[in-house]
């Protein structure tokens, strides 16, 4: 005791502050009702780890891996606020979930297109590649002089050398492409007013008037034919009777009720008053939430845009009042990120799921995690840094190889081949970090019990209630492996932990399964998802780092 007294003493001193460790009482566990495993777990998990009875929450929810965020908002994410909210819940720092609870909660889905919006949508459509065909032939005019085939301005193609161009997709957003059709024509204005020829004038001019009216409508035109009066342009009091007529029909079409064939008339009055840079736009308002005018998106702004989530990640914020659906959050937790002292956001949640292919494999995390923290975690250290397309992270790999070696009493084993470990080749594997086989488990290893490890790719965690899936959370967990993490959808390089943080945490002994994610975890309400006890510590009893080489800012 007076060891222990001293240690503490020289602790404090040394200006290491290691927080308390996650105690049980402080575990919310959650188990669905709707899955009687579910809540045989919840009960064998409580009372191996002592948890109290009263902190096991029963919801009835989708027994499903995906789970709709209607659904996770009134079944899931409610009752454990309400939970949360009583007496009893307000010491409550992680959530532990039962294998039979959903792992990822889905984007919403948009309702269904009424008619009238169908419409609008294919108009808007419609009218943005017939705007990018005209840019396409108003770059001829004033350059290429050919033969009309036709001796009115419909179709306009017949007055351009066929066949007409076809503009490559994706349509350039419609904003940018209406600047520049904008500044195209007036340069084309400019270069055909110093035709030479009349003949090749008369051909510009007409090409121009007809792109003026297929673009901008009678309005358009008319404008034209009154500022720059054209030759063989049409009689400007006609123009201006057939625009009065066409705008008092557009009126009284907008009194009617707005049926869809009142809309589709409609849409096709706008068109002829105002052509198709008129149209796009009222017709995409009408068009429901889908974003037509955007430019294509990169793979990186469709990922971060999403609106989906692990569940468990997601029940991190579940104080939150206002979390955002669209891309992750800061995770306050996550020692490397800059904290003021006091904030009013209400708490951060940890969470785990003690969860696999079967309700078995769940059992058996359960009761690995307890038997093997009594004795201590036992075997070797495998670190595979030649997988993965970053430099920078098959660094971290190395480093963290270095730090095992120098100051732990673990057997480290670095593999720097472009290669993943092979069949086999693992013996006695305590702990594992990896990449690059996408959703291809190698079974490179045996496993120590209590093995904890995880594999550094995408998609991993998809597939972790399939017995026959072989990406590397389920495929690691029924091999004997007892906590893990992965991705439900593409998580990005830098949403998941760096191996040198969270290893070296774990292997103090001093913090629980469930902190050491939650320390070196970027991103909350994300698509990551920690597997295992969150109350496992397997190396209280042998720790292999001393905890006073770490970061001092790293353990408050």
């Amino acid at each position: 005791m007076n060891r222990f007294l001293l240690q503490t003493v020289v602790l404090l001193s040394s200006g290491v502050g290691t927080a308390l460790a996650l105690a049980p009482e402080e575990v919310l566990v959650v188990a669905n009702n709707r899955a009687p495993e579910s809540l045989e777990l919840a009960n064998v998990y409580a009372s191996a780890r002592g948890i109290p009875t009263k902190n096991i929450l029963q919801v009835s929810t989708s027994t499903s891996y995906g789970v709709g965020r209607i659904e996770y908002d009134g079944q899931i994410a409610g009752p454990v606020r309400e939970a949360l909210a009583q007496p009893e819940g307000k010491g409550i720092k992680c959530i532990a979930l039962m294998w039979g609870m959903p792992v990822h909660v889905l984007a919403p889905v948009p309702p269904p297109l009424t008619p009238q919006q169908q419409a609008c949508r294919k108009t808007a459509e419609r009218a943005h590649f017939r705007a990018a065909i005209a840019y396409k032939l108003l770059a001829s005019v004033a350059t290429s002089f050919p033969s009309p085939r036709t001796e009115t301005f419909r179709p306009v193609v017949d007055l351009f050398t066929s066949p007409a161009p076809t503009p490559n997709p994706p349509l350039a957003d419609f904003a940018e492409l209406k600047d520049d059709i904008c500044d195209l024509f007036d340069q084309k204005m400019r270069e055909t007013a110093k035709i030479e020829s009349p003949a090749n004038g008369r051909i510009a001019w007409r090409q121009l008037m007809a792109l003026q009216l297929e673009l901008r409508g009678l309005e358009g035109l008319s404008e034209l034919v009154e500022k720059d009066a054209p030759p063989t342009a049409p009689d400007s009091a006609h123009l201006a009777k057939l625009t009065e007529a066409a705008r008092q029909q557009l009126g009284e079409l907008l009194k009617k009720e707005q049926t869809t064939e009142v809309t589709e008339e409609r849409l096709r009055m706008i068109d002829h008053l105002s052509g198709a840079l008129g149209l796009y736009p009222e017709a995409a308002d009408g068009a429901g939430p889908a974003e037509l005018n955007k430019k294509k998106k990169t793979f990186r702004d469709r990922t971060i845009s999403a609106q989906d989530a692990s569940v468990d990640s997601e029940l991190a914020l579940v104080l939150w009042p206002d979390v955002r659906l669209q891309g992750w959050v800061g995770n306050p937790l996550y020692w490397r990120r800059r904290r003021s002292k006091s904030s009013d956001r209400p708490r951060l949640l940890m969470t785990a799921r003690i969860d696999g292919p079967s309700a078995a494999d769940a059992m058996r995390i359960i009761k690995a995690s307890a038997q093997t923290e009594s004795v201590g975690l036992k075997g070797n250290f495998y670190i595979d840094a030649g997988g993965g397309p970053s430099l920078a992270f098959n660094d971290n790999f190395g480093k963290l190889h270095g730090l095992v070696k120098r100051q732990t009493g673990l057997n480290s084993v670095l593999d720097t081949a472009t290669t993943v470990f092979q069949t086999g080749s693992c013996p006695k594997a305590a702990l594992y970090v990896g990449w690059y086989s996408l959703r291809k488990y190698v079974p490179a290893f045996s496993w120590s019990p209590g093995a904890v490890g995880w594999h550094h790719a995408s998609y991993e965690a998809i597939g972790l209630r399939d017995p026959a899936a072989q990406t590397w959370c389920p495929k690691m967990i029924q091999n004997g492996v007892a906590a893990t993490l992965g991705a439900v959808a593409e998580p990005l390089l830098g949403a998941l932990p760096l191996p040198q943080d969270f290893f070296a945490l774990l292997m103090t002994g001093k913090y629980t399964l469930a902190e050491c994610y939650w320390r070196t975890i970027p991103s909350a309400s994300w698509r990551l998802t920690l597997v295992g006890d969150p109350l496992y510590t397997p190396f209280a009893v042998n720790p292999q780092l001393d905890v006073r080489k770490l970061p001092p800012q790293m353990l408050r």
